[in-house]
């Protein structure tokens, strides 16, 4: 695997071997967490390593994903209209799209409850353990997800291309909320983006930076 077992066990070797990087390395497993840096600036926005599941392993300066649970970014989406990448870097079991800070981060998928709004590795849309519908195609691994959010609508981009269908229920203070599981990778991108985003749409801002 690129980035570590089921067991949320860091393989430092398979990181840098396969195009990774050990700039930082944050790991939340049995209350415990361990990091360090190269001396690398973060990213303004990353992934919160105060909410992540127990078992998931969090890299490359906070923007990949591995192990198994769910994991929310540093900043809510509370600008007009926000828009950020995940791309999919190993298969296996996934899910992306927000969630408040009450959902379920150690057992997934995601979209079992009634705090978050998931795309999965199957395509389905869900949220409150039920589905809404499902994408077509369904996203493969190397594609890269849009994900926008404009406080009416929930979108999914596959390869810069709109999904055909999209949540219009989201509530409460929501940040970007990535789950893996059975070998999955996922890389966040909040800036630099692989493909446009939407038409009025930017990156996720702080607060302050709106402000």
């Amino acid at each position: 695997m690129w980035c570590c077992s089921n067991s949320a066990k860091f393989l430092f070797e398979s990181i840098v071997g396969l195009g990774g990087n050990s700039d930082v390395v944050t790991v939340n497993q049995d209350g415990g967490q361990t990091g360090s840096m190269d001396g690398k600036k973060k990213s303004d926005i990353s992934i919160d390593s105060a909410y992540i599941g127990h078992e998931v392993v969090v890299v490359k300066n906070g923007m990949r994903i591995c192990g198994s649970g769910g994991a929310l970014g540093i900043a809510p989406l509370i600008q007009t209209k926000s828009y950020f990448e995940v791309k999919l870097q190993q298969e296996g079991k996934w899910g992306l799209g927000l969630a408040t800070r009450n959902a379920s981060l150690d057992n997934g998928p995601t979209g079992n409850d009634l705090d978050s709004w998931i795309l999965r590795y199957t395509g389905e849309l869900y949220h409150n353990g039920q589905t809404i519908g499902k994408i077509e195609p369904v996203p493969q691994e190397g594609d890269i997800m849009g994900v926008s959010f404009d406080h009416i609508e929930l979108n999914f981009y596959t390869n810069g291309v709109k999904g055909n269908i999209s949540f219009a229920n989201v509530r409460g203070t929501v940040y970007p909320a990535l789950y893996v599981d059975d070998g999955a990778v996922l890389d966040v991108v909040f800036d630099g983006f692989a493909f446009p985003p939407p038409i009025g749409f930017d990156r996720i801002m702080k607060e302050k930076s709106i402000l």
